[in-house]
């Protein structure tokens, strides 16, 4: 029901740790203080969501100051276990009195922190200054400089708030559909359960609404969420910030191959570790099993054999790519036929995964695939591209494919590009005509 805590502050001193606690509150930064434990440390999972995370260096009370790498352990450890993979960047702020300590902690969190859980940056803010008594005002107004220090990741919180802003003007809407007469003790709630399903309900149907009302909701308010997002109006302080956040602009070097299918995999790729995906989800893509690729089970769905399909129909005219590719197939079909859960066999799309630089026959190939840019995806080790043909759909029942474990989901607007592309080639029109021997 809460989302996770952003600014988390973690030391064993609980003196120094409500100081700065208090300091973070004054300047509108609420945060999390945590009394690390020796016995028992803290619960690493409140770390899941954090973006500022304070740490006092020397966590375990007793032990030699000057150890640095037994201090950095416990931290890894701690950073370890709480950092979601998913959580996104964040900054440790080192809460300090050995500040020429700060650079062997660094080095040791980013040589020996897994990878997708380092930090973005490693600041710090050194105690003693802070520690003399009446010092509250420089300690806030120091910490509120830190913050601004890297403007990559205070532009990162600044959408992250606009993200959470919208959210809350499209809540803001939904209840506002409740009229006055209707906001009292025992009308109020039941009201907006009836706004609520009438939303459902129009959304997906009722049988759909009722098997899975979260989704139908969605289905409703994701358009409404991201206009929100788009055309929100931000305040000037934001404009410059993003100015100062994203400066390459004019001279933004070529993105290597990798980094290409970095960038398009975050654009277009929703991997299954990252959500509930299913074989008949609209857009999910399945490797095709050894079972699957035997002659009986082809030549029923496209009177081809599989072994010839990479380099007939795929066109891949080297014998090493061939063995690094696979097929798959694609659930496609209309967005609203699979929102209300049609009834009925179920379309796809035969596909290749082929290496991203796979030489192909140029000269030869179909007007009915289509070639996606490149991606990364689990199960290979190089960049690879998708390619589909148009001609080679087919239907299924769901009790032919609900076993099917799928590699990923494409998102919509590349799915999209895919099936209108198949509809277009298969309605084009055609007419007989005759030529003069001038042309």
């Amino acid at each position: 029901m809460f989302t996770p805590a952003r600014y988390i502050i973690v030391d064993d001193n609980e003196g120094e740790l409500k100081q700065l606690a208090d300091c973070l509150q004054a300047i509108g930064a609420p945060c999390l203080p945590l009394k690390y434990d020796v016995a028992e440390g803290i619960d690493a999972h409140h770390l899941r969501g954090v973006r500022l995370l304070f740490l006092d260096l020397h966590l375990t009370t007793g032990a030699q100051s000057s150890d640095v790498a037994q201090a950095s352990s416990v931290i890894v450890a701690m950073l370890e276990e709480g950092v979601a993979p998913t959580a996104g960047p964040y900054i440790i702020i080192l809460w300090t009195k050995h500040q020429e300590q700060k650079d062997a902690f660094a080095e040791y969190v980013m040589t020996n922190l897994d990878a997708g859980k380092r930090p973005l940056a490693i600041l710090s803010l050194d105690k003693n200054n802070y520690l003399g008594g009446a010092e509250g005002g420089k300690l806030a107004a120091d910490v509120g400089s830190i913050i601004e220090t890297d403007p990559r990741l205070r532009a990162l919180l600044d959408w992250e708030m606009e993200v959470l802003k919208a959210a809350g003007t499209a809540l803001f809407e939904i209840g506002n559909l409740v009229t006055a007469e209707d906001r009292t003790a025992t009308r109020f709630s039941e009201r907006l359960d009836e706004v609520l399903s009438l939303l459902a309900f129009e959304a997906v149907g009722k049988a759909n609404a009722i098997a899975d009302p979260y989704s139908a909701i969605n289905s409703a308010l994701i358009p409404i969420l991201s206009d929100r997002i788009a055309n929100q109006r931000i305040g000037q302080n934001s404009d410059s910030l993003w100015k100062k956040a994203v400066t390459k602009i004019e001279n933004i070097p070529a993105p290597s191959l990798s980094d290409a299918a970095r960038l398009n995999s975050m654009l277009h790729i929703a991997a299954g570790s990252t959500e509930e995906l299913k074989s008949g989800n609209w857009g999910a893509l399945t490797l095709l099993s050894s079972a699957e690729l035997e002659d009986p089970p082809m030549m029923r769905r496209f009177n081809l054999p599989a072994k010839p399909m990479l380099s007939g129909i795929f066109s891949l005219s080297e014998k090493s790519d061939r063995v690094l590719s696979r097929l798959c197939v694609l659930r496609i079909g209309a967005s609203c036929d699979y929102a209300q859960s049609r009834k009925g066999p179920v379309p796809f799309m035969l596909g290749a995964v082929v290496p991203a630089e796979a030489k192909r026959r140029e000269g030869n190939l179909p007007k009915a695939e289509i070639v996606t840019p490149p991606f990364i995806l689990s199960n290979f080790e190089h960049p690879v591209r998708l390619i589909f043909n148009s001609h080679l759909t087919f239907t299924m029942v769901p009790a032919e494919f609900d076993h099917w474990t799928p590699l990923c989901r494409l998102r919509e607007q590349l799915l999209m590009q895919i099936t209108t592309h198949g509809a277009q080639h298969s309605t084009r029109p055609a007419i007989i005509s005759f030529r003069s021997d001038g042309g």
